[in-house]
């Protein structure tokens, strides 16, 4: 992956998951938080790109009734882009879930509002509540991936694209208990656990404004994910580390490729105002 135009904070490699192999490419967007919405940025980045096309211009009337259609053609048509904005706050449903668990025989006891990490803090099976409460978060993830593979699928069949990879650009701007780490652990266990593994979906750009993360030199920066599932089009992996360059440049931002080890602690969130509280009152 050509990153040229990304300063490297430390050493860094790419960071691979298994079984199925995905590969992770961590960025953090240093720069103050915006206030125009995450998906009304990206539309506009994306119609600033020479080689970015609407699908909803009038040259591709021919898929106007169609609403499984993608939102755009990437890279001189060789990338299908979907756009989906997560949307719908999951703490009600983890509040619920968790208050069933406390009301078990030798749970702790818990009253009013409390921190996630408080709140698990002594409980025998706090993995695997915590792997519930990501579950629950990442159903929205699990959705517009799904979707997004249908709507790729078409649009490749009915403008020729067979050769075209398909890619969902995930967008977090408001929902905090899904974070960087929930939402690639929704990747990483929708691919695993669904049986078709939602096939045209290649690659995903998750931009995250939800919360930052640290910097290893210090200082914190907004998470940009990009994961692909594959090494086999590395001239696509070229083109999404300029793509982000690109982003960074036009939100006045500067772009920083991360250093991690093949862990999640690199995306660690940080909140502005403190972490996600959960009512357990």
């Amino acid at each position: 992956m050509n990153l040229w135009l990304l300063p490297r904070q430390g050493n860094w490699e790419r960071c691979v998951m298994t079984p199925r192999k995905l590969y992770v490419y961590p960025f953090a967007l240093v720069m103050a938080k915006p206030i125009e919405r995450l998906e009304d940025r990206m539309i506009r980045f994306l119609e600033s790109q020479p080689d970015a096309e609407s699908l909803d211009k009038k040259e591709f009337s021919q898929l106007s009734g169609d609403k499984a259609k993608a939102d755009y053609l990437l890279d001189k048509r060789r990338i299908v882009a979907e756009l989906k904005t997560i949307k719908g706050d999951p703490k009600i449903r983890v509040e619920d879930r968790l208050k069933k668990r406390f009301a078990q025989p030798g749970a702790p006891i818990v009253f009013g509002r409390v921190g996630v990490s408080a709140a698990l803090r002594g409980l025998s099976d706090e993995g695997e509540v915590v792997k519930m409460m990501y579950d629950l978060s990442a159903r929205a993830v699990r959705r517009h991936l799904q979707k997004s593979d249908e709507q790729i699928l078409v649009t490749k069949s009915n403008l020729n694209l067979s050769n075209s990879v398909g890619m969902t650009i995930i967008m977090n701007d408001r929902e905090e208990m899904i974070d960087a780490i929930g939402i690639l652990h929704a990747i990483k266990s929708t691919f695993e656990v669904v049986e078709s593994g939602y096939p045209n979906v290649d690659f995903v750009w998750a931009s995250i404004e939800a919360h930052e993360m640290k910097l290893p030199g210090g200082g914190s920066g907004f998470p940009q994910l990009i994961i692909s599932r594959s090494e086999e089009h590395p001239d696509r992996l070229d083109f999404l580390g300029r793509l982000i360059a690109y982003w960074a440049q036009f939100n006045g931002a500067k772009a920083y490729l991360l250093p991690h080890h093949g862990d999640w602690e690199v995306l660690r969130p940080i909140f502005e105002n403190g972490p996600p509280t959960l009512d357990l009152g």
